[in-house]
This record gives structure tokens, C-alpha cells and sequence, in this order.
């Protein structure tokens, strides 16, 4: 089998989720190469993955949108007339940041017609999708789950080694979030509940590249910083990420809205437990690992919930290592290759091994 996948390998050093999953399938005698326009239109092949395919669009200028826009929908004509299957994983049912909501949600429905497999990595996930998109009648999915980092990073050190390469009062608990700063994903609302919330035992450290963030949100977060928060505004090499990871005691993920989060897993991979609100993936990852390695809240973060969270936690005993087996790469690589096979023989009934069903 020959796929071509958009991205498979090219984006590893931002996120390594596609090379590993192309990886495995690779091992399963597929043939995996980088999407491009002008390589689908010219060479045949049986599937065409896509991860983000609103990503090219979202571009600054509305003229490269345009225009990236018509050369994806002529791929994709071109595409299914060829009769090469179209499979979208839905990491995000809609861009959080779109320049141009209404024209991208007007190609993304397009673009969803023309799909002959989805793949969502929770029910929650499948759910959300089914109630903004319309859909071939024709089309199938699967809902096959995030998959862990265990081994795509540095190994974790000392914890108070990592406290002191990191600058952070050894004394003291470390609650990390780590990860691009953006709006959606709420980090002055964070820190106001820290603030609010006095944690004496506490400090607050907040990791990553701030630089696409809102002039005023930064500058909120600088307003809003005080003894016992410490900010590292700036990109994370992986060689830090580990050092930051191996300083905390638990990883929060304040998000507005979360679907479907590969820091939730990069956490778990570190064996860190993780305060998240309660929908999407978290609450079904929480349902099969835990509230020992999963703290979901209801509502917005305050002062309250995040004291009850990170109590609740302090007083779980959980083992050292958290369960992930279910997350190798290679059993989610199987799952896939399962799909695409459905997909290239759709008279033949759905096998359960991915949960893969018609879409309804």
C-alpha cells in the first residue's frame, strides 16, 4: 500500500506524532512519502492522509489563502475522479486561531464531503464533529487514540537537580505548564487562580514561545507574575523539555477548550500527573487511567478548583509509571492500517479492532 500523508515526516521537530505513526506503518510494508500538490497530482497512490488541512489555508494574505484554497480543491477533485481515498484524523474540529472563521469553516465543510474515512481519537472527539460537519453518506470512521512520547524525548533526571539547573526554589512544588502560549489556552487565567488560590507550597513556572501570542496577553502575564511564578517565555528545546518536565511535581492544562492534547500524553509519557478540564479526550483518558494520573475540573479554573485539584492529587498514591501500553505506536499503526483496508474494500463489514463504523 502507498500513502502519501500531509504531514508525514516533516513537521517531527515541532511534533513528533506524524513520524511516529508513519514509522510503524512503514514496518507494516507501507509506503509512506510526504503530500505534496504537485507529487498527488501526478503519481498514483491508494490513500491520501491529511492531519490539518486548514493549515495551509489560514494564511495572512486572503489572496494566498485563495489560491490555497483552489490548488487544494483541485487536488482533491483530481484526487477522488483517480479514486485514491481521502482520510482526515481530526485533531481540531475547527482551528482555534482562524484569521477567517466563516471562510474556513465554508472549505472545511467542503472539504469534509469529499472525505471517505475520518479518524478521531475519542468519542467526544467524534461527537463534536458529527455535530458541525455534513458528511458523504459514504464515508466511515475510526476512533483510534493519541499515542504516548515515552522515548521521543530526553529521559527525565533528578527532580532536584532539574529545580536547580532551572533556577526554581527547591523547596518548593512545581506546578508546569509547557507549550506554545496562546490565547485559547488560558495562561493568564492560570495564573490569576494561582494568585488568587495562595499556594504557599507552590511555585508556578510557565514554559514556551510566547511570540504569536497577543501583545496584551503578554504583557497581562508579565503584570500578573509575581514571587512565586516563573516565566521562560521563549521556544523549549527538547533537551529543556525534559529538564522542565523532570522538575514538576504536576503538569495543568488551563485550557477554554480542549478536544484532543499531545502535551496531556508528553505528561503522562513523564509519568506527571495532570490537571486538565474535565471534556474531550481528558475526560475519557481519566476514565481508563485514573483520577490518580487525571484531575479533570468542571467549568472555568478558579482559586477553588485548582486547590481542590492539586489536593486531590497530593493525596492519590499512584505507581511510578503510568500505564500506557495501550498507546504504543505500533498497536495504533495496526489500527490504521486496519481502517485504510476498510476503506479500500468498503463491501466488507467493519471489524471492531478500531471501532472503525459507517458514518452515521
Amino acid at each position: 500500500m502507498k500513502i502519501f500523508a500531509a504531514p508525514a515526516f516533516s513537521n517531527e521537530k515541532v511534533n513528533p506524532y506524524n513520524a511516529l505513526l508513519y514509522r510503524e506503518l512503514q514496518q507494516l510494508d507501507v509506503k509512506v512519502e510526504e503530500y505534496r500538490h504537485s507529487k498527488a497530482l501526478r503519481t498514483p497512490c491508494d490513500i491520501v492522509h491529511f492531519h490539518w488541512p486548514d493549515g495551509d489555508i489560514n494564511r495572512p494574505s486572503l489572496g494566498k489563502s485563495v489560491q490555497r484554497m483552489l490548488l487544494l480543491a483541485v487536488t482533491v477533485c483530481v484526487l477522488k475522479l483517480r479514486g485514491t481515498k481521502i482520510v482526515w484524523t481530526v485533531h481540531n474540529t475547527a482551528p482555534h486561531d482562524a484569521r477567517r472563521p466563516r471562510l474556513s469553516n465554508a472549505f472545511m465543510q467542503w472539504f469534509a464531503r469529499r472525505c471517505d474515512g475520518f479518524i478521531f481519537m475519542s468519542e467526544a472527539n467524534r461527537a463534536a464533529f458529527y455535530q458541525l460537519y455534513k458528511t458523504s453518506p459514504t464515508s466511515h470512521y475510526a476512533i483510534i487514540p493519541h499515542g504516548h512520547y515515552r522515548g521521543c524525548y530526553p529521559p527525565a533526571i533528578d527532580q532536584q537537580v532539574a529545580k536547580t539547573q532551572l533556577g526554581l526554589d527547591p523547596a518548593k512544588k512545581v506546578l508546569l505548564f509547557v507549550g506554545m502560549i496562546k490565547p485559547y489556552k488560558n495562561i493568564d487565567g492560570l495564573m490569576q487562580a494561582f494568585n488568587q488560590a495562595e499556594l504557599a507550597d507552590y511555585q508556578l513556572v510557565v514554559a514556551g514561545t510566547a511570540d504569536t501570542a497577543p501583545t496584551e496577553l503578554r504583557s497581562t502575564m508579565e503584570t500578573l507574575k509575581n514571587a512565586n511564578t516563573h516565566l521562560f517565555l521563549r521556544f523549549i528545546p527538547d533537551s529543556e523539555l525534559a529538564l522542565f518536565m523532570s522538575a514538576a511535581d504536576v503538569v495543568i492544562l488551563p485550557y477554554k477548550a480542549i478536544l484532543n492534547s499531545g502535551a496531556l500524553l508528553l505528561a503522562l509519557s513523564y509519568n506527571r500527573p495532570v490537571i486538565a478540564p474535565h471534556m474531550g479526550a481528558v475526560a475519557e483518558l481519566q476514565k481508563k487511567l485514573g483520577l490518580h494520573w487525571i484531575y479533570g475540573y468542571a467549568s472555568d479554573l478558579t482559586p477553588a478548583s485548582l486547590q481542590h485539584a492539586l489536593l486531590a492529587l497530593e493525596h492519590s498514591s499512584r505507581p511510578q509509571e503510568c500505564p500506557l501500553d495501550n498507546y504504543n505506536w505500533d498497536k495504533l499503526a495496526a489500527q490504521t492500517l486496519d481502517f485504510y483496508g476498510q476503506l479500500r474494500a468498503p463491501i466488507q463489514a467493519p471489524t471492531t479492532l478500531t471501532d472503525s463504523k459507517k458514518t452515521p
